[in-house]
């Protein structure tokens, strides 16, 4: 099959590594950096550009791999959980490639005569028939046979010719050794080994990085590729099971299993660098690598006060919003940071980079800014979307192993992600509630209430559901109905914090500042490290015009956790306000740069740039606002202002007037 692009130009990249590291975190990383521990990940440090990336709600693996090899939210690509109905046996099974609505990057590279790969990606089962190979997320043991024969999941692996060789990669819990597990638990020689059940989870979960690994780097060494991706989820699982016993010691943790697990992350980070350190030297130096994580994981004093397993059925509770990028390669910028990527950018990227069209229906966008001589957006080659062409990818067909399954199930039920022995309708609930999440969190408050309300019919006491109705309700400006499931929640006995922000938010939206200030306070007294409750408090007392305390509670909220863009941007507009113009540009700058994707930040960066006389630049700021948020009036009505009183253009300015009067009484329709 012949290799087409559609670039006037010579592609970026020859070919394109991508490795997914579950949970992956900044806060981890940057301390073993220093201390020298991790010499690959330096050595692309040092070569390439590194920064946050912004993940999407709800933080599920699933949803969130899914949107990084397709580039769309979860609502397009119908990856929606764990789990799914199954519809030969009326019951439950986990997440499956058939599912997915859209192609992947393997499909698509594929499709344009590329050789692709794709090992161990989340929904990738029944691995689908590419020009390449797919290694699906049901090759991995999930535990040793009792008969002791190495067989793997029924059609696993395409083409099918590649399962007998890749069988020889597999390594199983009872082959790891007291001398591989000594790395992550120093004195695992001072434990009974076979009564210890967190050692027992250690080797598992070291057995199945390590088979994902050799599965890999046998691929690589064997097979050409022009891209590949490779997923390990190792790191979410170690951080799962043993990032409480990570320094400092936590509360609930015994005095012996901190001094036995303490060591476990830590090791587990070197582990990952020295698998990268293979990964590089098969790639060679003319292939472009991406690392990404979906999301980070809370390793320091914002670590819940509860089991990293299990929170409230939720483990998400540990996730933090913002996961690792770092990208290295052939003709890109070195030794730089990279600001506002999100996940669903890297399809777009590593399109971009291998010389194919960006679709215009993918909701992210290729970081061109990233190569050393960066294409202008609109030099950038685009198609109208990939999913007009030939039908949905054929899948490997075979037999379901229904012992992998169990045992799948299972492990996502250990981990707390879901329950045991769920059934279907269980499962239909949480597809409708993880798909409204995702419509809140993009802004479209009215689809997520309508999915809400299928969970609510079903649950009609759901303190989670009746909150996230009431943020809905909220965010369409119907306060008093916002209010009454609040106090149902209260009535309920419910999160008494969070509904008192709640609340305070509802009174701050009515105008009745000191009763929304009141709110706000007792939410603060009885949880001061609520997310979000210190930036409500100081939009509140921003609106009164009390700038010292308003910046106070900002920096408190920075004190909690200094990557809070809404807390940066509060202090941008206090700065604004006090008449430091310079300073305000950088806190919006700061808030961009953590979450590229919050209009209201590039707004407040426009009306900034705009005193501070920077017209074209405050100009580019509203624009990317208005693109982002298109149904807000707020970005026209400042390029309304901007053009009518900076660049004199009454034409233009009346264009957004009449723009934003249409989305005004749009809303209020």
């Amino acid at each position: 099959m012949q290799r087409t692009t559609d670039s006037e130009h010579t592609p970026p990249a020859r070919r394109v590594l991508l490795i997914g590291w579950d949970a992956a975190d900044w806060k981890m990383i940057d301390p073993l950096l220093e201390q020298g521990r991790l010499p690959n990940l330096a050595r692309l440090v040092a070569t390439g550009l590194m920064g946050n990336i912004a993940s999407l709600t709800p933080m599920l693996s699933p949803l969130l791999w899914t949107s990084i090899a397709t580039g769309k939210y979860a609502d397009r690509h119908g990856i929606l959980g764990f789990t799914e109905p199954d519809p030969g046996t009326g019951g439950v099974r986990p997440v499956t490639s058939t599912s997915r609505r859209c192609r992947a990057l393997w499909n698509i590279l594929s499709e344009r005569g590329l050789r692709a790969g794709a090992v161990n990606w989340f929904a990738s089962h029944p691995p689908e028939k590419i020009n390449g190979f797919v290694v699906s997320d049901r090759f991995a043991p999930v535990s040793t046979p009792p008969d002791g024969q190495r067989a793997g999941a029924v059609g696993s692996v395409f083409p099918e010719d590649l399962l007998a060789p890749l069988e020889e990669t597999r390594v199983f819990p009872a082959d790891t050794t007291p001398a591989q597990v000594a790395p992550f638990v120093p004195r695992v020689a001072e434990l009974d080994a076979a009564q210890e059940a967190k050692v027992a989870q250690l080797r598992f979960l070291l057995a199945q990085g390590a088979t994902v690994h050799a599965a890999t780097t046998r691929l690589m060494v064997e097979q050409e590729w022009d891209f590949l991706g490779v997923y390990y989820d190792s790191l979410d699982r170690f951080a799962h099971a043993f990032m409480e016993y990570h320094p400092p010691k936590l509360p609930q943790v015994s005095e012996r299993d901190f001094l036995y697990y303490k060591d476990v992350m830590t090791g587990c980070y070197v582990w990952h660098d020295m698998m990268l350190g293979r990964l590089l030297e098969l790639a060679g130096d003319d292939t472009t690598v991406i690392i990404v994580s979906d999301h980070g994981f809370h390793c320091d004093h914002l670590r819940p006060t509860v089991s990293s397993r299990i929170k409230d059925g939720r483990p998400v509770a540990w996730h933090r919003p913002h996961g690792v990028l770092l990208i290295s390669g052939p003709g890109l910028r070195q030794d730089e940071r990279i600001y506002g990527a999100s996940l669903l950018d890297v399809a777009p990227t590593v399109l971009w980079l291998l010389g194919c069209p960006v679709a215009e229906d993918m909701d992210g966008h290729p970081l061109t800014q990233i190569a050393e001589q960066t294409d202008a957006p609109e030099d950038v080659a685009t198609i109208d979307t990939y999913e007009t062409g030939p039908d949905a990818p054929a899948v490997v067909e075979g037999q379901e192993d229904a012992a992998v399954e169990a045992a799948m199930l299972t492990r996502l039920a250990d981990l707390g992600y879901i329950e045991r022995d769920v059934d279907a309708e269980q499962v239909v609930l949480e597809r409708h509630q993880n798909l409204g999440q995702v419509y809140t969190s993009s802004g479209r408050p009215q689809l997520a209430l309508d999915e809400f309300e299928q969970v609510l019919r079903h649950r009609p006491d759901d303190e989670a559901t009746l909150q996230a109705i009431a943020v809905c309700l909220l965010q369409l400006g119907r306060l008093d109905e916002c209010e009454a499931k609040v106090r149902q929640v209260l009535a309920g006995g419910g999160d008494a914090p969070r509904a008192s922000m709640l609340l305070g938010m509802i009174e701050f939206r009515r105008g009745n500042h000191e009763a929304a200030l009141e709110h706000l306070q007792q939410a603060e007294r009885a949880s001061p490290d609520l997310p979000g409750l210190g930036c409500q408090i100081g939009n509140v007392y921003l609106r009164r015009q009390r700038l010292d305390e308003a910046e106070r509670a900002f920096e408190r909220a920075l004190a909690i956790d200094p990557q809070n863009p809404e807390a940066h941007d509060g202090i941008g507009i206090v700065h604004r306000h006090r008449g430091r113009l310079e300073d305000a540009v950088r806190s919006h700058m700061e808030a961009i740069a953590l979450l590229h994707y919050r209009p209201l930040s590039h707004i407040n960066l426009g009306l900034a740039l705009a005193e501070l006389g920077r017209i074209r630049w405050a100009l580019r700021a509203f624009h990317v606002a208005a693109d982002m948020s298109p149904n807000d009036p707020l970005p026209h009505r400042c390029l309304a202002q901007l053009y009518e009183r900076a660049l004199k253009d009454p034409q233009k300015a009346q264009a957004h007037r009449e723009t934003a009067q249409q989305l005004r009484e749009a809303r209020g329709a």
